[in-house]
């Protein structure tokens, strides 16, 4: 059937039934990935293993970057990336975060049906389609601490006028809620399978970046909790979590959950 006999019929259907119109794809956006810059890829990769997360080794770029990957089956991830030195407007820019010490540079986000216009995301926020690869292999997603999906991002910040209106235009729908790991009120976007919280510009880790913690679901938190202290991991331990300092992940917070999230 052609797209034009195909909208064709759509359309009739829609005039006849109303009703059907609900199953026509709405916007919705979710998270994608962080992008973590670290001077050290290979120590950063020890360290996110001694944490008890297994690594995908990525492909060299042409530009000199090298990354590794936190994956989980649903797409989303936490990417270690370094650019050893400024080859281009990308690496340049990556140079610049990585002077002022390692910490979180980008965050993807997964919008439905289709990707809005960049000028409608600052600059830190660009879009993803769900790294899935044919090269991925199970023991990628084997993490030992039972980590199975990333459903929360942390951002600080004085203005998110612009975050707000980008997420809510996809869907997302805002409350006041708290971060427990943090001890914050906080305004709360729910994505789909996820949530963005906006936090105080004085949380900040970094002066220039708004990105300053993610949380991971665990599947046992007893699990995560025993392999840290095999690994003589310093954590520390809440209602219903674990939380790893900036001092210890490469620059931001880290909360490993049982709990699931508001949606």
């Amino acid at each position: 059937m052609t797209s034009n006999l195909l909208a064709l019929v759509v359309g009739c259907l829609l005039a006849v039934h109303p009703s059907l119109e609900s199953f026509q794809e709405r916007p919705s956006i979710a998270l994608d990935h962080v992008v973590l810059a670290v001077n050290d890829l290979e120590a950063t990769a020890a360290r996110y293993r001694q944490f008890g997360f297994a690594l995908k080794p990525g492909q060299p770029h042409a530009n000199g970057i090298r990354n590794q990957h936190v994956k989980f089956t649903n797409g989303t991830e936490l990417e270690l990336l370094t650019a050893p030195k400024p080859a281009d407007d990308l690496t340049t820019r990556y140079r610049q975060y990585l002077a002022d010490g390692d910490g979180p540079a980008y965050l993807a986000l997964f919008p439905r049906p289709t990707a809005p216009p960049r000028s409608e995301a600052p600059s830190y926020i660009f879009f993803g389609q769900r790294n899935q690869s044919p090269t991925d292999r199970p023991e990628h997603f084997a993490h030992r601490n039972t980590a199975d999906n990333l459903i929360a991002v942390w951002l600080a910040g004085s203005d998110f006028k612009q975050e707000r209106a980008l997420l809510v235009k996809h869907g997302a729908s805002g409350q006041t809620g708290r971060l427990d790991a943090l001890n914050e009120t906080s305004e709360m976007l729910s994505v789909t399978e996820g949530v963005v919280y906006f936090l105080p510009e004085r949380l900040r880790v970094h002066r220039a970046r708004p990105i300053i913690g993610v949380t991971f679901h665990v599947r046992v938190l007893q699990t995560a909790e025993r392999v840290l202290n095999e690994a003589g991991v310093q954590f520390r331990t809440l209602p219903g979590s674990i939380l790893l300092a900036p001092a210890v992940t490469g620059g931001l917070w880290i909360e490993l959950t049982a709990r699931r999230l508001p949606s």
